[in-house]
């Protein structure tokens, strides 16, 4: 079997590497600079990057008879294929221009290089074209109608569908059969059609909405404009069953299951109305293609989705929600929970290509860890910590992941690791400025099947051993893991949970716990306890009589009063002169703050003695050194 290629793309730097030994190969000198994006085709045959001059074409496989092209066209920012390869596509910086439109989208044939179509794109988001799976159709939606292209690349549309509301979104599904090698259950078949959820925005009141069209539903036959051949064909989009209506959408994201019989949407709001969370507000709904089908996903847990995602199999999907630590459940195509995997502090989810592991993961914020689970067992097959991560994927076998820590994310500690699906470590390829990496993509027909009993990992290469952090062990994870951080002030005692939330997300109630050791409270001496807590250890008793005891208090004859229960710490500067009812507290607080008077005047004397130059209000504090004395001896205290 071939080891997969993953290819990255640096600051000054762009290149391959592939297995075993994953040495980079094919890498631009280092003197070449602002490399605007790289693209592998679909089928993995080619591999396009962006130069500030120029486009350049290579066959991603050595064996390739193919020659290598140059597209001589300068300023490009982005790339994209078609689904069949057949076709480059190019995105650079729109300009206004008065005597004709700028074409800032072009479509170059890879077998030639030369361009074969164009249309003016305004903004970068979504700029990437829908076309079908097998390259008839391509979709552009406007703010009130969506143009059909049939060839992709002719010059006219040929449909025009227009319609009464606010385009915000199109998504093209592409469906498709799953490679080899899935887990025992029954993939659901292909749709025979490809199908598009069109989203529309609120307007006047009424709510935001996603329906779903076959292809055939939108080319049906209607009159073309004057009737003539070669004309637009211009038609209001048809009624559909498959709608869902909602408030509270800002942002909405659609993933279909690899059939193309149903999809799942997110909702997304900036701003919490109820104030709940920080993060937005965030919704769920399943929908199916025919219509028979649609719900909200009911969560049972508080907080944001994170995270969702379809099975390949087309027959679960799992969705990671809720406030950390999140929970990752699975459902089935009514929206039925079938099993969780626990709560964990995870915000990704990745299926295997094949459908049999699933990754749960948390980046960003948290600390990395990663989880693989088998689908069919429910049980964790490996897991490791990729800190610092920022990007994650699968490879096309099924038997690679590959993590990476990308630039502006985080601009230190940049680079690839390669893992085994079995959770060890494979290769690390530390790069300055990382910007861009994946796996090479393959043909689903030349995917070979995942073996039912995990296979046993190949050896890892050198630069594992001497790249990796120190103290870090072989699936990522330190030697010695550290423990939470607890302040100087806390540390051996019993942790509060006051900010403790359950498993559902709730709060607990704040219950003092004593567990052995020292309380998690302090105890200050002469204070009381906490109502309903024992103090097994006596700790603040003991250190109340170590402190009296320092030096002992003697009565008018000179005696050692041996009950000294009542009085306060014995000041280095002052002995206080107790009867034997004892001293009143305030009068005792009053003496030690003369007693620190009396002290801080004589080190001003001391610094006067050694002539240092004093400030006029420090010589009039020395002056009032016999009436602080006078003082003390008044209220029963000796100097």
């Amino acid at each position: 079997m071939p080891y997969p290629q993953y290819a990255f793309r640096a600051q000054k730097t762009l290149g391959l590497s592939a297995g075993p030994s994953w040495q980079v190969t094919d890498q631009i000198p280092s003197g070449s600079v602002g490399i605007k994006s790289c693209v592998y085709s679909t089928d993995g045959d080619w591999f396009a990057y962006a130069t500030p001059t120029n486009v350049q074409l290579l066959p991603s496989s050595s064996s390739s008879s193919e020659p290598a092209r140059v597209i001589e066209h300068p300023n490009v920012m982005a790339l994209a294929f078609s689904p069949l390869s057949t076709t480059l596509f190019t995105f650079e910086r729109p300009i206004k221009s008065d005597t004709e439109v700028h074409k800032n989208v072009k479509a170059w044939d890879v077998k030639t290089g030369n361009e074969v179509g164009g249309w003016y794109q305004k903004t970068y988001d979504d700029w990437e074209p829908l076309i079908t799976a097998d390259e008839t159709h391509l979709i552009r939606p406007t703010a009130s109608d969506i143009l059909i292209f049939t060839p992709p690349l002719s010059p006219r549309p040929t449909t025009r569908l227009k319609i009464d509301g606010n385009i915000k979104g199109v998504f093209l599904s592409s469906p498709s059969a799953l490679p080899p090698g899935t887990t025992s259950a029954k993939p659901v078949p292909p749709a025979s059609e490809p199908a598009i959820a069109v989203w529309l925005g609120e307007r006047k009141g009424a709510p935001a909405s996603v329906a779903l069209y076959t292809m055939s539903s939108l080319l049906g036959n209607a009159k073309k404009d004057n009737g003539d051949e070669g004309k637009t064909e211009t038609r209001d989009i048809p009624l559909t069953t498959a709608r869902k209506a909602f408030y509270k959408a800002d942002k909405l994201s659609v993933k279909w299951n690899a059939a193309g019989t149903m999809a799942l949407f997110l909702t997304h709001t900036d701003v919490d109305q109820s104030g709940k969370s920080y993060y937005g507000e965030t919704n769920l709904y399943l929908l199916s293609v025919d219509g028979s089908f649609d719900s909200m996903v009911d969560l049972d847990k508080e907080g944001p989705i994170y995270d969702f995602g379809w099975n390949p199999t087309s027959r679960e999907f799992a969705v990671c929600y809720g406030y950390m630590p999140a929970r990752v459940q699975l459902y089935d195509l009514k929206a039925k929970p079938q099993h969780s995997f626990g709560a964990q502090h995870r915000n990704l989810l990745l299926y295997q290509p094949q459908g049999r592991l699933l990754i749960t993961a948390g980046f960003g914020n948290l600390a990395g860890g990663v989880d693989v689970w088998d689908i069919s067992t429910r049980n964790k097959v490996a897991e490791f910590k990729a800190a610092n991560s920022s990007h994650c994927e699968w490879s096309a076998c099924g038997r690679y992941i590959l993590t990476a820590t990308l630039s502006p994310r985080l601009r230190v500690d940049n680079g690839v690791k390669i893992w085994w699906c079995g959770g060890q470590l494979l290769n690390i390829h530390l790069q300055d400025e990382l910007y861009q990496v994946s796996f090479q993509p393959s043909n689903p027909s030349g995917v070979q099947p995942f073996p039912a009993v995990l296979p046993p990992a190949p050896e890892p290469n050198e630069s594992v051993a001497l790249l990796r952090p120190k103290g870090e062990t072989s699936n990522g994870g330190d030697s010695k893991p550290a423990g939470a951080y607890r302040p100087p002030g806390a540390r051996g005692t019993v942790a509060s949970d006051a900010y403790k939330r359950d498993e559902n997300g709730t709060y607990e109630p704040l219950t003092p716990m004593f567990k052995g050791g020292k309380p998690s409270q302090r105890y200050v001496p002469g204070a009381n306890s906490i109502p309903g807590a024992p103090n097994p250890s006596g700790a603040g008793e003991e250190k109340k009589k170590r402190v009296r005891s320092k030096r002992p208090i003697k009565d008018k004859d000179g005696e050692a009063n041996g009950d000294r229960e009542n009085e306060p710490p014995v000041d280095e500067m002052t002995t206080l002169k107790v009867h034997d009812n004892g001293v009143d507290e305030a009068v005792a607080k009053k003496l030690r703050n003369l007693a620190k008077k009396l002290k801080a005047i004589e080190d001003l004397k001391v610094k006067q003695s050694q002539g240092e130059e004093l400030e006029v209000t420090q010589v009039k504090k020395i002056a009032t050194e016999q009436q602080v004395k006078d003082e003390i001896l008044s209220l029963g205290g000796t100097v």
